[in-house]
């Protein structure tokens, strides 16, 4: 059988789809800074893609556990979480930094979704997350701004082959970035919104073409 490989091209100006982007926010806690600011992402985002959230309601799987690879039950859990990542052109990952690392629910989450092609080998499932344009983001309450935390998830999806942007986006003393009106420093959201468009330009323009 021939080897399948992944190739890029630039796509054409006349070639215009709306574009997803999904973005994950890395913690369960509906009101937590990281979902707040996967929030203000999105805001931005819906005026060029169609911008979801995954919210944790849906994906509610269990801790990874080869021993529940033969469940059907979980493994239908798995199946409608994998397609967001699937069909998503691009990706924002929006995590806490848990002692210097992601957070045990995005590590769980990236767990199964990247082990579903081995369990359904024979099913056509693919890794969702090679080629991938990837943006990292991250908010915390104190002045790292979840800088390890980010290095460990560069780390975990260039090793999944992820197309990952150099920038990223983080947020220091983010329990006071907040305005009572909701908005965000000027300077501050100049540089998310900066940051957004060259992901955007990135999402737009590159294409993955399977090869046979």
């Amino acid at each position: 059988m021939m080897a399948k490989f992944i190739l890029y091209h630039i796509k054409q100006t006349n070639e215009f789809i709306l574009k997803r982007i999904l973005i994950f926010p890395g913690s369960q806690r509906k009101q937590s800074l990281n979902h707040r600011l996967a929030t203000h992402f999105a805001s931005f985002l819906k005026q060029e893609f169609y911008a979801e959230i995954l919210e944790a309601d849906t994906v509610d799987l269990p801790l990874f556990n080869q021993d529940l690879e033969n469940n059907p039950g979980v493994i239908n859990k798995v199946k409608p979480v994998y397609e967001h990542f699937l069909n998503a052109d691009g990706l924002i990952v929006v995590s806490p930094e848990y002692n210097g690392s992601v957070s045990p629910y995005l590590k769980n989450t990236v767990d199964w979704i990247s082990r579903l092609p081995r369990i359904l080998a024979n099913e056509g499932y693919i890794n969702p997350f090679h080629g991938k344009p990837l943006l990292l983001a991250s908010a915390t309450p104190g002045q790292s701004g979840g800088i390890l935390g980010l290095q460990s998830a560069r780390n975990l999806f260039t090793y999944l082959g992820g197309l990952i942007l150099a920038e990223q986006i983080t947020l220091p003393y983010a329990v006071d970035a907040w305005e009572d009106d909701g908005s965000l420093d000027p300077y501050l959201n100049a540089y998310i919104e900066q940051t957004l468009n060259r992901f955007g330009i990135v999402v737009k323009n590159i294409a993955i073409v399977p090869q046979s």
